[in-house]
């Protein structure tokens, strides 16, 4: 997508169900368990490998954030990803009851990571060591292609060996990754509403994983000052998790007599001209954009909920606050009770879709959310912002 370019998949309540959620987080190694705790204010804090000055105690402490303590233990780099995304995926699968017969019509699409931290801070440092233009060309071109080694790594690994985990045969035109911040679960809520509709297939999982509290990716969000430490209260705690959701459409749902636990709304994707780093004041324009396609046609005082990921980011939250005063003015959902998944699992990057929707789900099941309707909102440090709705299946 360019910058210009917009996506929007209209979606009526009850025509593609939610019938199945999953989770691994540092709150719990279910949809459930996680979202429980979340509700009940619960964190689990966990010390990270990164040590920072506190001139108040006169020591170096760690940096804290919400890992998976216990389960992702000894894991790195794309290991860690499959070892979280794999407890996720036997969760969803779990949950939704499916057998081996219903997978050959089943579709699998990824959110991970991409490579936005690691471009910016390379370039920064090689700004700030006042090298030539030409070697800066020639470190930048092999800065590249070691993150495309990177991408290409993911590729090979990921997503095969956790459909190998599970016995999934899905064939490679309904797979796929979705690289880029928070927003890219919109995309590829989009996509499978494509193959949903088109019937190509019957189902999809819809999941993200990413993690930054370890390795490079902890590294990167350090040194470009984003983390949370004892000398700076502006900015998030690293996190990591997993999660999936699984969309039917409803005559495949009732086909397998599997109960519909939300209905999937309108889903809107837009993109800024610049990201978190380009120095350009955030004004909120994308994320309203996305918000009057996603709410376009339908009633905004029945959207009782929004859940956005605030994560403790200035930069973020003065652009939301931005788009919720525009919002207000346009009659769009702006007054609503708000959620920030990052208060209970940190920023957890390409997964916090995922994780969003599990949270509004669940919140309907158990009759906390409050409301009928939820707008989830996705904010992020790339070009991208991305809204969708969910319906509560009982209310309708």
């Amino acid at each position: 997508m360019k910058p210009s370019d917009s996506l929007r998949a209209e979606c009526p309540p009850g025509t593609i169900a939610v019938t199945g959620l999953g989770m691994t987080s540092s709150l719990g190694l279910t949809a459930v368990a996680s979202c429980a705790a979340a509700r009940a204010g619960v964190t689990h804090w966990a010390p990270l490998e990164i040590e920072e000055a506190d001139v108040k105690r006169l020591k170096s402490v760690p940096l804290k954030g919400h890992a998976a303590r216990g389960y992702t233990d000894g894991f790195t780099g794309v290991g860690r990803l499959l070892r979280l995304a794999d407890g996720a995926l036997a969760d969803v699968l779990e949950d939704a009851r499916l057998k081996p017969a219903d997978m050959s019509r089943t579709g699998v699409f990824l959110c991970v990571a991409g490579d936005l931290y690691a471009r910016v801070r390379s370039e920064s440092v090689r700004h700030e060591e006042g090298v030539t233009p030409e070697l800066a060309d020639a470190l930048e071109e092999e800065a590249a292609e070691a993150r495309k080694e990177a991408r290409a790594h993911v590729g090979r690994r990921l997503l095969p060996q956790l459909l190998k985990l599970h016995g999934l045969g899905i064939p490679p035109g309904a797979q796929d990754y979705f690289a880029g911040g928070a927003a890219s679960f919109t995309t590829a809520l989009a996509k499978a509403l494509e193959l949903l509709r088109g019937r190509v297939v019957d189902r999809c999982l819809v999941g993200g994983v990413d993690s930054l509290v370890e390795g490079a990716a902890l590294e990167d969000v350090y040194e470009m000052g984003l983390v949370r430490t004892p000398e700076s209260a502006v900015g998030f705690f690293p996190g990591e998790a997993a999660a999936w959701v699984l969309l039917e459409r409803a005559d495949a749902a009732r086909a397998r007599n599997a109960a519909a636990l939300a209905w999937l709304g309108n889903v809107a994707v837009e993109r800024e001209a610049f990201h978190r780093f380009s120095g350009d004041v955030p004004l909120g324009a994308a994320l309203l954009r996305a918000v009057t396609s996603c709410c376009s046609g339908g009633k905004p005082e029945e959207t009782g909920l929004v859940l956005a990921n605030l994560n403790g980011d200035e930069w973020r939250a003065r652009e939301l606050g931005l788009a919720l005063s525009e919002m207000k003015d346009a009659g769009l959902p702006a007054d609503a009770p708000l959620w920030s998944p990052p208060a209970s699992f940190g920023e957890v990057g390409a997964a916090t879709g995922a994780v969003s929707a599990c949270m509004a789900v669940r919140g309907f099941a158990r009759g906390y959310a409050g409301a009928s309707s939820a707008l989830v909102l996705l904010l992020a440090d790339d070009e991208a912002r991305g809204a969708f709705l969910l319906h509560d299946a009982k209310a309708s």
